[in-house]
């Protein structure tokens, strides 16, 4: 049977949260409590619910268990069981053990150790050390501990959300390229991160009217000219670190790129599953995280890429479905100027949907902003008259019964 050795002197420290609220909600690495008696998590830090959360959104707010969010993506190497259980039984020590996690569309991995916190044992800390998510090893490397901090962004930064840019260690990289054809492999490399894009695909893509041949050497060349842009002082025949080749394709490693999108995708679906756990004040947190991040659409300086159409709508729906979780937490706390404008955001990206507009609608006449919520009415009435021709499936009226019932409106209950 495993056991779990002791943690750091540094982390068992942190985890006493009501004396070190605000370093343990900001330590570099994945802090998560558990109580011995039944493995309920009673804490996690921000770190840990960037982590592990997302794949938890839909057990609601029926609590939060270590086997359900560390345990069971644990099973194929432990082989089953309760971690807080064979940690609150054990204590020599067990090495590091490597667990992946598959959140919605994103793949990555931690480094998992756990101990017994408090000299009563009556709870277990887990820590959780970021891992890649193609990383085999089953040990911690030498020396780990004076590797580059986790929370720093990497020597490459692009930003996708609204104007597309990218900045390296020495400051922006700009120029035509970004428009010409290296940048359009950049963008489409960035599109298909999760997968390694072969060279057949990216010719199909970027050069539909070219042959084989051709396709293969203007490839070549111009992973060459976008290899020279990211990395100008990289040494000739060393790899390149950020456009790599992979199994007959290439790809953007984006364990050494950081990119607003899957940031704001982290913290977007990091805040929609901790309100879904009933956790309001870290879901208001990773929600505003995430739609600071939300400048515009994805690749917004170039609307009409086909390629580029599918990754954008995910994004716009899963900013919706941010936005929407904000004004369900901001009305709950009575804190309806916010709503408003969060609301209002929402309403600009979805000017057609009726849950949307209904939801402003409702949360402008709980401010008691009537003149508004009619102007709101009827410019969407408008508006879906003239473009479907048809009417709101809603009236004022439903909208300000349902105030006075005391009920939250359908859309309203969906936020």
């Amino acid at each position: 049977m495993p056991a779990y050795g002791k943690l750091g002197r540094k982390e068992r420290k942190l985890a006493n949260r009501h004396a070190h609220p605000e370093l343990f909600e900001g330590f570099v690495y994945g802090l998560a409590i558990s109580r011995s008696e039944d493995g309920r998590i009673v804490d996690l830090n921000r770190k840990a619910r960037e982590m592990l959360l997302p794949a938890s959104a839909a057990s609601g707010g029926e609590g939060l268990h270590c086997c359900d969010l560390i345990c069971s993506r644990l099973e194929p190497i432990i082989g089953g069981g309760c971690m807080t259980e064979w940690v609150a039984k054990s204590a020599t020590q067990l090495p590091e053990v490597r667990m992946d996690i598959q959140t919605e569309t994103l793949r990555s991995a931690a480094w998992v150790t756990a101990s017994q916190l408090g000299e009563d044992g009556s709870q277990v800390i887990f820590n959780l050390r970021p891992g890649r998510a193609d990383d085999r090893r089953r040990r911690t490397p030498p020396g780990w501990a004076s590797q580059a901090d986790p929370g720093q962004r990497p020597d490459l930064q692009i930003s996708t959300l609204g104007r597309f840019r990218v900045e390296g260690a020495a400051g922006p990289i700009n120029g035509d390229w970004l428009g010409q054809r290296p940048g359009q492999l950049l963008k489409f490399l960035i599109c298909e991160r999760r997968r390694v894009v072969t060279s057949d695909q990216i010719g199909e893509v970027l050069w539909p009217e070219a042959g084989p041949q051709e396709s293969s050497s203007r490839l070549r060349y111009n992973v060459h000219a976008l290899r020279d842009k990211l990395e100008p002082k990289r040494e000739r025949r060393s790899p390149a670190r950020f456009v790599v080749a992979r199994r007959g394709g290439y790809l953007v490693d984006t364990g050494n790129v950081w990119l607003d999108a899957d940031r704001f995708e982290v913290d977007a679906l990091a805040g929609i599953a901790a309100r879904a756990q009933g956790m309001t004040e870290a879901a208001a947190v990773h929600l505003a995280d995430a739609m600071n991040l939300y400048r515009g659409e994805f690749l917004a300086g170039d609307p009409y890429l086909d390629w580029a159409i599918p990754e954008r709508e995910r994004l716009h729906q899963l900013a919706c479905r941010a936005l929407r979780a904000q004004v369900g937490i901001s009305v709950a706390l009575g804190e309806f100027e916010l709503a408003a404008d969060q609301a209002r955001r929402l309403a600009e990206m979805e000017p057609f949907d009726s849950d949307t507009q209904r939801l402003l609608i409702d949360v402008c006449l709980r401010q008691g902003r009537r003149s508004e919520a009619h102007r709101r009415f009827t410019l969407f009435s408008k508006k879906l008259q003239q473009e479907f021709g048809r009417e709101p499936d809603f009236t004022l009226s439903d909208v300000e019964a349902s105030l006075r019932a005391g009920d939250s409106s359908s859309a309203l209950n969906r936020a």
